[in-house]
């Protein structure tokens, strides 16, 4: 698989929470910074602040997502569901049991199952 980029699949995803008021409204109150660490790179950062998320460079994660690059891209841009690499080990998410589960719903309101 060819090496796709992290960051451009991370705007794309700010960017569909960002045109979602659904989404905007449910994260008005919900600030968090998640790294996003592919495991053979530099972690890149999202930001959700007042209902608004943006990558960021920003470091001291609330909650961390971790996989190989290809998975987290895939994920990020809705050609995968995060649950199979989620329970086979694949991809590791560390943080508060509030904080996985609102992404979840964040990645089921823009992408669907």
């Amino acid at each position: 698989m060819a090496d796709r980029d992290l960051r451009a699949a991370l705007r794309d995803f700010a960017s569909r929470c960002n045109d979602n008021e659904r989404l905007r409204q449910m994260n008005r109150d919900w600030t968090r910074t998640i790294a996003v660490r592919p495991s053979e790179d530099e972690p890149v950062f999202l930001r959700y602040e007042a209902g608004e998320v943006a990558v960021t460079d920003l470091a001291d994660p609330d909650l961390v997502v971790e996989g190989p690059n290809e998975i987290l891209c895939a994920i990020f841009t809705g050609e995968t569901t995060p649950t199979e690499p989620y329970m086979d080990g694949t991809l590791l998410v560390r943080g508060s049991q509030d904080d996985m589960m609102r992404l979840d719903i964040i990645s089921l309101l823009i992408w669907g199952e």
